[in-house]
Formats: C-alpha cells, sequence, structure tokens
C-alpha cells in the first residue's frame, strides 16, 4: 500500500465519529510522524484528549500517558515514583518510569501551563531532545507525539515562553457548531476513545527513522520558499504598525526550521518528492500566539500562496516579460514614431477647459470632465468664472469640440485651444519575415498559457487527489487551494486575451 494511502486511511479511522474535529486530527496524525508537539485551545469536554487516546493506536506497541495538570503536581506524576529500592540499596536516585510519560508513544497532558517549574524544565529537555534524565542516566523516550491541551494561554512574563515556542503546532478545539453535526453526535453510537487499526496501518519504529532519512531529502523548491519568505516579510510588517504596548506576533528562526520540516513531512506523506503550495496552508497553525491572530494568520498564508506562490510556480513574471517584450517588439516594427501638431484644449486655471462662443457666463468645464465624456449624451457641470455651476447634456464630438443641449437643441462647440507637437504611432506594412518572427513569438507565449491553463483544468477536475492536494487539509482548506486556482486561471485567461489583442496590431 502506498504511504499516501496508508495515512489517509489512518485518518479516517482515528477521525471516524469525531464531529468538526478534521483539522486537529490531521494535525494530530501529521505532528506525530514529524514527531512534533501540538497546543490544542478549548473549552473542557470537545474531544482533545480523545485524539491523543486514538492516535497511540497508530504506532506499534503504542502507549498513551495522560494527565491532568494542577498547581499542587510533582514530578513522581509525571515521569513516575522514585525508587525506593534502588535509593536504599544502591543509593540511587532514579524514577521507576514504565507506565508515565517516559515510556509512553501519545502523551496527553491537560492544563499544561499549572505545571511547577521543575516539570516545566523536564518537559523543555524531553520535547527538544527526546531525552529524560533519571539520576545519572539518559533515558531516550519513546515519545512521538506530545498532546497539551488548556483553556487558556500562559501568561505574559510567566517563564512559560520557552515551553510555548516548543509547541509548534496549536489549534483551537471548539464545541460542535454546525447543528446537523450537533443531532448525528446524540443519535449515532457513542464515540469509543478506542480505535482498531489494521495491522497493515500500524506505524512501525523501525518506519520512523526511515522516513525520517527521507523526508530530509524532500526539496522546497523555489515558490514554496519565496512564499515562505513572503509570509515573513508580512510578519514583520504588521509588527511595526502596531501601537504602543501591544505585543507583536514572534516566530523564532527554530520554528521556521520546524516548519520547514513539517511541510517536507506532509509531502513526503503524499507521496511526493517535493513541498507544494497545498502543504503550505498548514503553516498558519503554527504561526499564531493569541486566538485574534488565527484568522490574520491563515489570511496572509492564503495571500501569499495566491500573490507569490501560484505567479512563481506558473512562471507568471516570466511570462509577463515576454508579454511586454512582444508588445515592445510589435510596436517597433508595426508602427513608426511620426511628430504632428495638433490642437489640444487649453487648460485655465490649472484644472479647465473654456468653451469658445458658449453664451451665458458658465463657460468652463473640469479638464477630467471632459476627458470622461464619450460620443453619448451625459450631464455634465459647467462653471462660471465667479464659482457659479449649471447643469447641462453634452456629449464629446473630438479631443477639442463638445456638442452641448441648450433649449433643448444640441449645438457644437470648439474649447479654446492651442496648437501642441505629440507623437503619434502610425501604422505601417509590416514585412512577411517580419509577421513569421512576430507570429512565433506570440504562439510560444501562448502555447506555455494553454498548457498552464490545461494543468489547472486536470488539476481542478481531478479533485482532492490531484498534485496540489494534500490529504491533510480539511475541506475548507480544499475549498481555499480551489478558490486560489480559479483566480490563477482567470489571470491566465487574460494574459491570453492581451496576448491576442497586441498581435492583431499586425496582422
Amino acid at each position: 500500500m502506498l504511504i499516501r494511502d496508508r495515512i489517509k486511511k489512518i485518518l479516517e479511522v482515528i477521525g471516524d465519529g469525531m464531529f468538526e474535529k478534521e483539522e486537529v486530527t490531521s494535525l494530530g496524525v501529521l505532528s506525530a510522524i514529524a514527531g512534533e508537539s501540538i497546543f490544542m485551545l478549548g473549552p473542557p469536554g470537545v474531544g482533545k484528549s480523545m485524539i491523543a487516546k486514538r492516535l497511540k493506536h497508530a504506532f506499534k506497541e503504542g502507549r498513551s500517558f495522560e494527565y491532568l495538570m494542577n498547581r499542587f503536581s510533582t514530578p513522581d506524576e509525571i515521569f513516575g515514583p522514585i525508587s525506593i529500592k534502588k535509593l536504599s540499596k544502591e543509593d540511587k536516585y532514579e524514577r521507576m518510569t514504565e507506565g508515565y510519560l517516559p515510556g509512553a508513544t501519545v502523551v496527553f497532558l491537560d492544563e499544561i501551563w499549572k505545571a511547577g517549574p521543575a516539570i516545566q524544565n523536564a518537559l523543555l529537555t524531553v520535547l527538544n531532545e527526546k531525552i529524560y534524565r533519571n539520576g545519572d542516566k539518559e533515558i531516550k523516550v519513546k515519545l512521538q507525539a506530545l498532546f497539551s491541551a488548556s483553556n487558556e494561554l500562559p501568561e505574559e512574563n510567566s517563564g512559560l515562553e520557552a515551553l510555548w515556542d516548543r509547541f509548534l503546532i496549536r489549534c483551537f478545539v471548539d464545541r460542535i457548531l454546525d447543528e446537523e453535526n450537533f443531532y448525528r453526535m446524540l443519535t449515532e453510537p457513542h464515540t469509543s476513545n478506542s480505535v482498531v487499526l489494521e495491522e497493515s496501518l500500524v506505524i512501525h519504529q523501525d518506519e520512523i527513522t526511515e522516513w525520517d532519512l527521507a523526508i530530509e531529502k524532500v526539496r522546497l523548491p523555489k515558490n514554496i520558499l519565496l512564499t515562505l519568505t513572503t509570509i515573513r516579510k508580512t510578519i514583520a510588517k504588521h509588527g511595526q504598525g502596531l501601537k504602543e504596548g501591544e505585543s507583536p506576533l514572534y516566530v523564532s528562526d527554530r520554528r521556521w526550521a520546524k516548519i520547514a520540516r513539517l511541510l517536507k513531512t506532509s509531502a513526503f506523506l503524499n507521496g511526493r518528492e517535493e513541498v507544494n503550495l497545498a502543504d503550505c496552508l498548514l503553516i498558519s497553525p503554527c504561526l499564531w500566539s493569541k486566538p485574534s491572530e488565527i484568522e490574520l494568520t491563515k489570511k496572509w498564508v492564503s495571500q501569499a500562496i495566491f500573490k507569490v506562490g501560484f505567479p512563481a510556480e506558473f512562471k507568471i513574471p516570466l511570462v509577463e516579460a515576454q508579454i511586454n517584450s512582444f508588445r515592445s517588439e510589435v510596436m517597433e516594427q508595426a508602427f513608426e514614431v511620426k511628430l504632428m501638431v495638433e490642437n489640444v484644449p487649453q487648460v485655465i486655471n490649472g484644472q479647465y477647459h473654456t468653451v469658445m462662443e458658449f453664451p451665458g457666463f458658465h463657460k468652463n468645464i473640469l479638464a477630467e470632465d471632459f476627458e470622461l465624456l464619450s460620443g453619448s449624451v451625459q450631464e455634465i457641470t459647467l462653471y462660471s468664472t465667479a464659482g457659479g455651476e449649471q447643469t447641462f447634456k453634452a456629449s464629446k464630438i473630438s479631443n477639442i469640440e463638445i456638442e452641448i443641449e441648450i433649449k433643448n437643441h444640441f449645438q457644437r462647440f470648439t474649447l479654446v485651444n492651442i496648437e501642441e507637437t505629440v507623437e503619434k504611432h502610425i501604422r505601417k506594412k509590416v514585412s512577411p519575415a517580419t509577421i513569421e518572427i512576430l507570429n512565433k513569438q506570440k504562439a510560444d507565449i501562448l502555447t506555455y498559457l494553454d498548457k498552464v491553463a490545461t494543468t489547472l483544468v486536470e488539476v481542478r477536475e481531478t479533485g482532492k487527489d490531484h498534485e496540489l492536494s494534500s490529504i491533510f487539509l480539511t475541506k475548507k482548506q480544499t475549498q481555499a487551494m480551489d478558490f486560489n486556482l480559479q483566480m490563477i486561471m482567470k489571470e491566465i485567461v487574460s494574459r491570453k486575451t492581451e496576448v491576442e489583442k497586441i498581435g492583431m496590431q499586425y496582422a
């Protein structure tokens, strides 16, 4: 079975019956395989611990450890009690870790911010190096994923910043909001903490080791690096615009390195050799530090993908450069520039044109209003030198002539004008050889644009399993990706129309 199909099946089994928990379930599986930790913010009773308990079944001989923290919690309750036998007979201070965090594959620590300094310091070492110091020995912990949860965030300047930074992924887990899903929860059989995975789906430790090596080889292409840079710059710009006293969003270099590896893990588990833009939609849960930043970071990531990632993916800047080059070549070969003298409206007082021989005092029209006039009848305002104004119906005849309705009859008037030397592009005959060269340029651009359009159509018709998809995306995220694809399609169509119009200038 392909790794992608296998992980997809694991996601289906673990998420079965867990309504509106698609995102946290997907990120939980992804973070576990990547060896990262995840923090879940949300009220009690919304299924946070169930995800951790179910996830342990995805690993061979997986064991889980769960503990509800309080201000009186001791290291004994988390890492195991002191061995009296070792202490009394061998004078060694060691803990009996079996059945506690050091021996667990998946750990769930509820109300984690209530942990005391001794527990926090030990957790930092566990999260950083996957090592627990037991007496004079260092134990390599079996921990694959640490899930933490709370209904609050750590207080500022509480000394918890280092521990908070170690949780790469942050998810807000809410109660069921959709009424249909709420009814299903009430009427369908009770969801169990335990799930049964086929043996062929269970992940072995030697596979994790093998996958880790493969994940390191996954490539980060240029369009992904540009997307990450854009997000990073957006965060910095946002911080500069904050009011005094507001805390800026801070993403450490360590977190960016871990984000890159998380994206590589997603790409590998999707069966790809390089990260793509669908993987980038997983970045936002790794950025925010407070709930007010959740939607903001989603917006920044989505904008970076659409404005930078996709254009780089499909070489849009290069195409634009080719179109500009094609336009310049057409102007050079199909037109000649001649200096010509023509009459142009004179500008009075920096903003008006004056209508000659117009009866009455209102003889001035704003220059910008005259520019907006067309051959069809529109209402305009004429001004007097004293500042009065009057509305008339008028239409534009030429660049110095105007037709104005007076007493139900339209009369033609000329604006006060002056002679001015201007450059005019005059069509000239293009040789067959030049037309052939220009047609080749046009065809090359259109062929590439057609290729991109075909790819986009195929991607959208394929659905969730196309090359720009990810099994870790929620339905909303998949819809967001599809919307971005639609916008790029519109850009491609617009550029094709532009190229065709340029081609008509020498045909």
